[in-house]
């Protein structure tokens, strides 16, 4: 593990292969160990492997903060002018963030599962288990709050428990009881957003890949059209037979994906 100094703490991140630099960005409740089907799927890249702030090894936040600024950090930390960044959910609406505020910065996103972060939910799936998590949060009830967190961003709105392959589910929970156990605070700090999210997005330079999985839920698939309606250049790609957390369930589609677009990107 390597750490930068900041603020309030530290970042953990890995530090992987050579050449051009790539950030992969983890989902919320989660840490960098989501990545492992992709750390040796990108030859000729140099991997940065980040847990957020109040993520995995990284410290707990304790004064207001944006989760783009720690990417820049990061990028500052090495000397890198700028670089590639591949998010997933919470991660790729930093990555969003960050190329809206740090355009200069960034090489190209790939986003999954996410529109910006200027998120909405309305669907009553989500609506009904948000207000069961924000309940077992207040209890101070782990189990369920990780359980309830489960439900949502692993089996999604049409499958049960026992449809999702069993290892995804299970390393999803450990990771997730992992952040519970470690970063879990009565008055936790929020970061902040990009400003006007939704409404800068036609402005957004960069080279952008979005990609869904089919078995997400109905308000991520409608987040991220906007995305791709909003920025003329973006592509799109949508996965069959997938739940939101697209890199561990389909690694073969995801990492293929990610590589054409990070090859297409480095040479254009």
């Amino acid at each position: 593990m390597n750490r930068v100094e900041i603020a309030d703490g530290h970042l953990a991140y890995d530090d992987l292969g050579s050449g051009s630099p790539v950030v992969l960005l983890h989902d919320g409740t989660l840490d960098r160990r989501v990545w492992r089907p992709q750390l040796t799927a990108f030859p000729g890249y140099r991997l940065l492997v980040l847990d957020a702030r109040g993520h995995g090894e990284s410290a707990t936040p304790t004064q207001p903060y944006q989760r783009a600024d720690d990417v820049i950090a990061l990028l500052d930390h090495l000397d890198l002018p700028a670089a590639f960044l591949i998010g997933q959910s919470m991660g790729g609406t930093t990555a969003l963030d960050t190329a809206l505020d740090h355009p200069d910065r960034v090489t190209g996103v790939v986003a999954s599962g996410c529109g910006t972060s200027q998120q909405y939910w309305r669907g009553a799936f989500l609506v009904d288990l948000l207000r069961r998590q924000f309940e077992a949060a207040r209890r101070r009830d782990t189990v369920e709050y990780v359980e309830l967190f489960l439900r949502m961003w692993v089996d999604g709105p049409t499958r049960r428990p026992d449809e999702v392959p069993a290892g995804v589910r299970e390393s999803c929970r450990i990771m997730a009881m992992s952040t519970a156990a470690r970063h879990s605070r009565p008055d936790p700090v929020l970061p902040g957003r990009a400003a006007d999210s939704w409404q800068r997005l036609p402005g957004l330079t960069v080279p952008l890949l979005l990609l869904t999985a089919e078995l997400d839920c109905p308000d991520v698939h409608e987040m991220a059209e906007r995305v791709v309606a909003a920025v003329p250049h973006a592509e799109s790609r949508r996965v069959p037979g997938a739940g939101h957390m697209l890199n561990l369930e389909r690694p073969d589609i995801f990492t293929a994906a990610v590589l054409g677009f990070l090859d297409t990107a480095r040479v254009g």
